[in-house]
């Protein structure tokens, strides 16, 4: 009884200790807490009426209406230009602002707005009052928030009209909500060195373009890049002036000239004249370097269009994900003089535009071969990245049943359907099978149109689970797989198989809802792949500091419960929540038990544990990764910031040890060492010194069990063994020996795989690692051996391994989970 008051009070304690502690949230997490009370908010306030779309549209129409009438007495391109610097984050050259609210979004319907409103001018009667100084940055100002409330407006609209008897309503939420929030879920870099390989590596394909267009893609982005850089020196020239203003103002200047001068320079860099605002043709020729011809022929094919719309569909349009600055960013005044809302749309807007005259020209289909191959080969090297000692087999045929007589049969000299795979590696126990996708998310499904979606993501998702899952079928149902080229390949010691579906569209906010992948049918249960982009993949994969890091993310993305639990707009937003914190779900451990029957019956502390897990919303964590990123990008100059690492991890020396020995099983026992609890890790540490500091007095060597039971799957779980040998023991009798006990152990408690780390007594050196993947029935020494094994119940006297305190107990094992 006294304990259990003693934990009370320990609890107590601990809970008016987090009672007086603020949280602490960057500002990534204060924009979106902010964001979703005011969309509760106006859900209170909507969701009362009896009619609430109606409603909605009603607010819709008034919001827009006075937002109109306020702005349809200013010239629209230097109202852009006043929202442009008043909307885009600045900093300092070479330096990374770190913001939540860029205002991309914002400024984009801010300024379709002021054009179509200016379209309507000239047929109605605009006023003709003049404008006054400062006019517009204020207008601006206040309508910032404004445009927030429209397009939350609209996101409530979204939400009040989704039918709830559609499984494809929130993927199709989450993918309009995508295209009004988020610009360039890639670096702009990556996506620009894409474009460039995709569009002008074939040589048919960039002739095509050049002779029907009149430019490549390179010439495009010369020019969209110029007109941004040009507007750019123009900001900054109007500040040098504002600057020298003052300086000769300071400097005793006759204060009406002075004055005068000040603020001259201060409205022309807040609200310049239009053509301060906006780039010549001359001036884009001259800075990027290519023919006058040239830029006016991409200034055409880019150049908006809105075609006479009225405001109100603009903002319906835009809010359905129907953007068209997507793929014409360019703003043409009637002078011919340009400008960019911002130049996040650059790079997307070139591969999309160009793709769509490609879809109705002569070369489509070499293109979307070269599409196909290009992705193929970087999914290949950033691979090949991680996993650099994996035996890769490529763009490979095999033969898979062609009916269920086949399938039943299981005779794969008999199979009559040929099939190819991308990519099959295959490192000792584990093997990693990904398929490339190359198809894009059409146009129709970016702006909602729910079946086209279904049919879009069928391609780039459900083909490619379908695809993996096959090979992973054939691998486990028949021991190998029976290719064109090179006949069987043997692969009957696989114990663990991953598949990878990598997409070249950047669709991060769908690739990460599995769950939602799932509910709507477009991926099964019991085969979810790892989803994922091409230039997601290869951050990741630079990011990677070992393989046995990439295996245990494999592990943990891949485990149903994680996108139920973890949300994220973002791939590398999952992925640095699992270098900061481990991506860990806690299993039933009701379950757990049932998959490992000698495991004692959960304590109450973990099914509190367990059942107290709430799904996180995780914000932003890529701030010190763009930090990192764009210092690599600066040539000649070191990175200004670290790369983002995994947490410390204390049994990180022996996963590299066992790694640069290249022990049989070297990256599954890595990513299983890595698994473990940080307490559990140090208890793993500490085991070999433990046994080691107490040698047996008889001259026996010592030996400790540590069955890993961190999931609900039986076919992961493993047992670890930390063994000595005696001054004077036969090395190969003891290994030997221990290598029969681990395998008797493992068929004693139903484990797959197992290891015994063996050290030198003298030296307390590691002797090696020694690997057993065995399944099946023991022989019949190994099975006469059981009856001399201590009992799987004397496993339960170490604490569980998320207990905070690590385990103090003698006893021969200890469970271990996840982090």
């Amino acid at each position: 009884m006294a304990s259990r008051s003693n934990r009370r009070k320990a609890r107590n304690k601990r809970q008016r200790h987090a009672d007086q502690t603020s949280p602490a949230f960057d500002v990534h997490s204060e924009a979106m807490a902010g964001s979703w009370d005011a969309l509760a908010a106006l859900m209170e306030e909507y969701g009362s009426s009896n009619d609430p779309v109606a409603a909605v549209d009603s607010a819709l129409d008034y919001a827009i209406e006075q937002l109109v009438k306020k702005l349809q007495r200013f010239d629209p391109i230097r109202l852009i230009e006043v929202a442009r610097l008043a909307f885009l984050p600045i900093a300092p050259e070479g330096e990374m602002p770190v913001t939540a609210d860029a205002g991309a979004a914002q400024l984009e319907l801010l300024a379709l707005i002021a054009l179509a409103a200016c379209q309507e001018s000239e047929v109605g009667s605009p006023t003709t009052d003049p404008v006054e100084v400062q006019e517009m940055s204020r207008f601006v100002s206040e309508a910032k928030d404004s445009l927030v409330h429209l397009l939350r407006l609209t996101h409530l609209r979204s939400l009040a009209a989704a039918d709830p008897n559609d499984k494809l309503a929130v993927v199709t939420l989450r993918i309009q909500s995508s295209e009004v929030w988020v610009r360039n879920s890639s670096y702009p870099e990556m996506i620009e060195a894409t474009n460039l390989a995709l569009l002008d590596e074939d040589p048919a394909v960039r002739a095509a373009l050049q002779a029907d267009l009149g430019f490549d893609a390179a010439n495009a982005l010369a020019v969209l890049n110029a007109c941004h850089e040009l507007q750019v020196a123009s900001m900054n020239e109007r500040m040098n002036e504002m600057r020298s203003a003052m300086t000769a103002a300071m400097d005793g200047e006759p204060a009406p000239t002075s004055t005068e001068c000040v603020r001259s320079a201060f409205t022309s860099l807040f609200e310049p004249d239009a053509e301060r605002a906006t780039v010549s043709l001359e001036g884009i020729v001259a800075h990027s370097g290519i023919s006058k011809e040239i830029a006016k022929a991409v200034i055409e094919r880019f150049r908006l269009d809105l075609k006479a719309i009225a405001a109100e569909d603009v903002v319906n349009d835009f809010s359905a994900g129907k953007n068209p600055m997507r793929i014409r960013p360019l703003i043409v005044d009637s002078r011919g003089r340009v400008m960019l809302a911002h130049p996040a749309l650059n790079a997307v807007a070139i591969r999309e535009n160009l793709e769509q005259y490609l879809k109705s020209s002569t070369v489509w289909t070499r293109y979307a071969k070269h599409r196909g191959d290009l992705l193929e080969s970087r999914t290949r090297i950033a691979l090949s990245r991680v996993l650099p000692t994996a035996h890769y087999r490529d763009a490979f045929e095999y033969y898979v049943p062609a009916n269920s007589v086949e399938e039943q049969n299981a005779d794969p000299s008999k199979y009559t359907k040929l099939v190819e795979g991308d990519h099959l590696a295959v490192i000792d126990d584990v093997a990693i099978i990904v398929e490339d996708k190359a198809v894009a998310l059409s146009s129709l499904s970016r702006g909602g149109k729910t079946t086209r979606i279904r049919t879009d993501l069928t391609g780039i998702i459900t083909k490619a689970a379908d695809q993996a899952g096959r090979m992973r079928d054939c691998i486990e149902r028949d021991g190998g797989l029976r290719t064109k080229k090179q006949g069987w390949v043997d692969l009957k010691h696989i114990r663990e198989i991953h598949t990878v579906a990598v997409s070249l569209d950047d669709i991060s906010t769908v690739l990460t809802a599995t769950a939602e992948l799932v509910r709507a049918g477009l991926l099964d249960l019991g085969n979810i792949p790892w989803t994922v982009s091409l230039h997601d993949l290869e951050i990741i994969t630079e990011l990677v500091d070992r393989p046995a890091e990439f295996l245990l993310y494999l592990r943990r993305r891949r485990t149903p419960d994680v996108t139920v639990m973890f949300s994220a707009a973002d791939e590398l937003d999952l992925f640095l929540h699992f270098f900061e914190a481990g991506l860990w779900v806690e299993p039933d451990p009701a379950q757990v038990r049932a998959s490992f029957p000698f495991m004692p019956e959960p304590t109450t502390g973990q099914l509190r544990r367990y059942r107290s897990q709430q799904p996180v919303l995780l914000s932003s964590r890529t701030d010190a990764l763009d930090r990192w990123f764009h210092g690599k990008q600066r040539a000649g100059t070191a990175p200004a910031e670290p790369k983002p690492k995994m947490a410390q991890c204390p049994i990180v020396p022996l996963v590299d040890e066992l790694h640069s020995r290249n022990v049989t099983g070297w990256l599954s026992i890595g990513a299983t060492l890595l698994s473990a609890a940080t307490p559990t890790q140090h208890q793993f540490a500490r085991n070999a010194n433990d046994l080691l500091d107490n040698p047996s007095p008889v001259g026996k060597g010592r030996s400790l069990a540590v069955p890993v039971t961190g999931s609900v799957d039986p076919t992961e779980g493993w047992l670890l063994v930390w063994a000595t040998r005696p001054p004077g023991a036969d090395l190969a009798s003891e290994v030997k020996h221990l290598s029969g006990y681990l395998r008797a152990k493992k068929g004693q408690l139903g484990m797959p795989r197992g290891v015994v780390f063996l050290y030198d007594e003298p030296t307390r050196e590691l002797i090696g690692a020694y690997y057993d993947g065995h399944v099946g029935p023991l022989d019949k020494a190994l099975t006469s051996s059981l009856s001399y094994l201590r009992p799987a119940t004397d496993l339960h006297g170490r604490l569980h391994p998320n207990a905070k305190k690590s385990p103090r107990s003698k006893g021969n094992s200890q469970r271990t989970g996840g982090k």
